[in-house]
């Protein structure tokens, strides 16, 4: 039964979406209007005042962003369709602010996934086992000898099931350079090139710290003693045999007298 709740959690969306298709867009503008729009988007865009806000894909397989388009100090609610890192884009309408831009424009449909086949979110396999970076850290500086540095290095650059931090970094670079490849946009490409790109410098990077710990390892070397650990700093107590002062006789009122 709990496959078929992970997968309805899923993507019960797209019944959701298919249930709410009797929204009806407000007509975009017309052709002489999209050409002046378009010409002020564009102009802003080249300034670097248009801001998008939100993007999305209509059931006609457009990509719709919305974006605040800046002149003259004044902020306007525009929406366009198409890539705006690629040509062609047009503005297809304008708004007073973002709500009436998205009772006016066509409903989103349900966005993809990057893997269809991998595990839901309700239903992910148990993580493999992982050393913290900070415990690893914490044995280098409590280590005594190259060995244990060199253990800790070598955690670090590990390959296989039990993987090194370094090694799970460079897969999180990995997938998500195709998960913006994915996007499909010129803009995505572009950012999916340098993490690619920052993947493979830090593959590289991995195995270097995997044969400086090996090199490490092979040394035997120890501290040297004189590198003795500093004395903890405790305020001096009083010893327990050590009585306290005795006071001052106290003079009395009769003793005054004569």
């Amino acid at each position: 039964m709990w496959p078929h709740l992970a997968f309805w959690a899923d993507y019960g969306s797209i019944a959701a979406d298919l249930a709410d298709q009797h929204h009806q867009p407000v007509p975009e503008l017309t052709a002489k209007e999209k050409r002046l729009w378009t010409a002020k988007a564009h102009a802003a865009r080249r300034r670097g005042e248009l801001d998008p806000i939100e993007s999305w894909y209509a059931a006609d397989g457009r990509l719709i962003t919305v974006a605040y388009l800046v002149e003259d100090d004044t902020s306007t609610v525009i929406a366009l369709a198409g890539d705006l890192d690629a040509p062609g884009w047009e503005v297809i309408g304008h708004y007073e602010h973002e709500s009436a831009a998205g009772r006016a424009l066509p409903r989103a449909v349900p966005p993809g996934v990057l893997r269809p086949d991998a595990a839901s979110r309700f239903n992910r396999p148990e993580p493999s086992p992982e050393r913290p970076v900070q415990e690893l850290l914490q044995e280098v500086i409590e280590a005594r000898t190259a060995g244990e540095v060199s253990a800790a290095l070598l955690t670090a650059a590990q390959q296989g099931y039990e993987a090194g931090p370094l090694v799970r970094l460079e897969r999180l670079l990995d997938t998500a350079a195709h998960f913006v490849y994915a996007l499909d946009t010129v803009r995505g490409q572009q950012i999916g090139a340098r993490l690619d790109a920052l993947g493979r410098q830090l593959a590289f990077l991995t195995r270097e710290v995997h044969d400086a710990a090996e090199d490490l390892g092979a040394t035997v070397g120890v501290l040297p003693p004189h590198r003795a650990p500093v004395p903890p700093r405790i305020r001096p107590r009083p010893a327990l045999s050590t009585t306290p002062p005795t006071p001052p006789p106290r003079s009395t009122a009769t003793a005054r007298r004569v």
